[in-house]
């Protein structure tokens, strides 16, 4: 009977310990995700406002020829609109400015909503800056200073290398938050050498990012170097320090984090990267312990061909995730040793009911990992299994959902539409059509009453699409002000048309604020079709995005 009833317990205490290691890995994979995505818009921003300023060449329909090179303005005007254009891009405060071969210079940086810093420098003079409020406002004139801007690290390194380049983050003094800029060596459409293009970004925002994640209670996330110098994270603690009175700014590595968690993940990380060899993107996960507690780390390493060596990396104790459950196998078991000592049968039993509540948190804790629909727990305890059942539950929400409208994040989305492609085949296909739609006028009602009513506008955007969509059709928050639509089982463009017709009237009606007032905003939609314009969900949204893109200029036309 004392055997019988230590195997019962050794078998709670594998199903429980196996259940929270599939849990934790599938819950890093899911933070790993969100922290990509993030790093990648970030850094996209600054490829793209470089791309505006300085376009790359235009690869030749014909085989053989060579691409074609667009001319670069050489009249200061033209060049300032590009960099305003190129300014606008970034949602975050940026500066976007270009350093002539000559020693010319022109820069626009946003210091803050609606407030723009101008500098201008002719060959060999001052640099003169001014504050203005946007395009065409009046400048006011703050500060006449000597910067030759040949001079300046970001443009002898591009000069030298001959191509993009990252610089190494810096830490804002003025600020007092990191960042890291992005170079490009331009050249005219004979090869002429003309100056250099520079794009700065701040890396705050990726630190308030890491923040809002659902990490658990003693989960962490964490960007660094290759070294180790800290890049983003999402403890409240400083990446940088003041160095003794000179007033210098320091930064500080993961070694030296306040948090050990951080400080083992970092030097798994290491020891893994010092025996294997891991390709940029890949997504590995570890298993450790610390202190005697088991813990789970994930890290990707992010590298491109202009210099960026990032780690981003994520830890959480297994013990974040078992929660309440050794609770309720100390309790299953004492249980289980009463049974035994009346029937072998009754043990037997209860044996099977409390397994097959764990087995259903396992398939419940896979199905978070690869897209699958969350299936219906059914468990219906006071225990502490079905508090765990609720957890289950309310994270599953979490992740998959965007906090604000209650509508599907975009990884979830993603993730939905890969496990239908999954388990199509021939005999039973899938199609589907897929709407970006992005709203117009929505930043006024930011900016005239506040980011409180520009909420309410979304959530009741949302809760529009949701009523105008079918039941097995899709909606998720892509980022903003902007959603992407699955619509199942459509196939045909004039059908997809009629639905983003449909969508764009319900999302055009007025919309109650606070104090009497009414907003309306517009809607410009973009469609693609599965497997038409593409047979992944990335350039599928590439496709009905850029043709978003085109019916926003389409109403801009008809609205001028």
């Amino acid at each position: 009977m004392i055997c019988l009833a230590l195997t019962i317990g050794w078998f709670l205490y594998r199903a429980g310990d196996d259940a929270t290691e599939v849990l934790a890995r599938n819950a890093l994979m899911e933070v790993m995700g969100r922290v990509s995505q993030s790093i990648e818009r970030q850094t996209l921003s600054a490829r793209e406002s470089l791309n505006v300023v300085a376009p790359p060449p235009v690869p030749s329909a014909k085989a053989g020829e060579a691409p074609a090179i667009l001319p670069f303005p050489k009249d200061r005007k033209q060049l300032e609109e590009r960099l305003w254009l190129a300014n606008f891009l970034i949602d975050d405060a940026s500066y976007v400015y270009f350093g002539g071969a000559d020693g010319s210079f022109l820069g626009i940086k946003q210091e803050s909503p609606n407030v723009f810093m101008y500098s201008v420098r002719e060959p060999e003079g001052k640099d003169y800056v001014y504050h203005l409020r946007g395009p065409n406002t009046e400048m006011t004139l703050t500060t006449v200073q000597d910067y030759e801007p040949r001079k300046r690290p970001w443009y002898t390194q591009t000069v030298e290398r001959g191509r993009q380049t990252w610089s190494s983050v810096y830490t804002d003094f003025r600020q007092k938050h990191l960042g890291i800029n992005l170079s490009k060596p331009v050249y005219d459409t004979d090869g002429t050498f003309l100056g250099v293009a520079n794009s700065s970004i701040g890396l705050r925002q990726l630190t308030e990012f890491l923040q809002k994640l659902p990490l658990g209670r003693n989960g962490v996330a964490f960007v660094t170097e290759l070294k180790g110098d800290m890049i983003a994270t999402s403890l409240d603690e400083p990446l940088h320090e003041v160095k003794g009175d000179t007033g210098e700014f320091t930064r500080l590595k993961a070694q030296q984090s306040k948090s050990p968690l951080v400080q083992q993940a970092f030097a798994e990380v290491q020891r893994h990267l010092a025996t294997q060899r891991v390709e940029p993107g890949q997504l590995v996960l570890l298993g450790a312990r610390a202190e005697g507690s088991k813990i789970e780390v994930a890290f990707r390493l992010h590298h491109d061909d202009a210099g960026l060596d990032w780690l981003a990396i994520s830890a959480a104790p297994r013990s974040d995730f078992l929660g309440s459950v050794t609770g309720g196998v100390y309790q299953t078991l004492l249980l289980g040793l009463v049974a035994v000592c009346l029937t072998f049968v009754i043990g037997f039993l209860l044996l099977r009911w409390v397994l097959r509540d764990i087995r259903k948190l396992t398939l419940a804790a896979k199905s978070i990992g690869n897209g699958s629909p969350f299936p219906a727990l059914n468990i219906d305890r006071n225990d502490e299994i079905g508090q765990l059942a609720h957890s289950f539950q309310e994270m599953e929400r979490n992740l998959r959902t965007d906090r604000l409208t209650n509508v599907l994040n975009r990884d979830s989305l993603i993730a939905q539409i890969d496990f239908r492609r999954r388990n199509s085949s021939e005999a039973n296909p899938l199609h589907f059509a897929m709407l970006f739609i992005d709203l117009d006028r929505f930043k006024a009602v930011n900016d005239e009453h506040g980011h409180d009513e520009g909420d309410k506008v979304l959530i009741a955007i949302a809760e529009r699409l949701q009523h105008t969509l079918r039941h097995d059709d899709s909606v998720a928050r892509f980022g903003g002000d902007e959603f992407v639509v699955y619509l199942h089982g459509v196939s045909d463009m004039e059908i997809a048309r009629t639905i983003a017709d449909k969508i764009r009237h319900s999302v055009n009606k007025p919309i109650d604020g606070r104090n009497g007032n009414s907003y309306t905003v517009d809607a410009s939609v973009g469609v693609s079709l599965y497997p038409a314009d593409g047979l992944d969900v990335e350039t599928l949204l590439r496709v009905a995005d850029s043709r978003m893109f085109d019916q926003k200029r389409l109403h801009r036309m008809l609205s001028v």
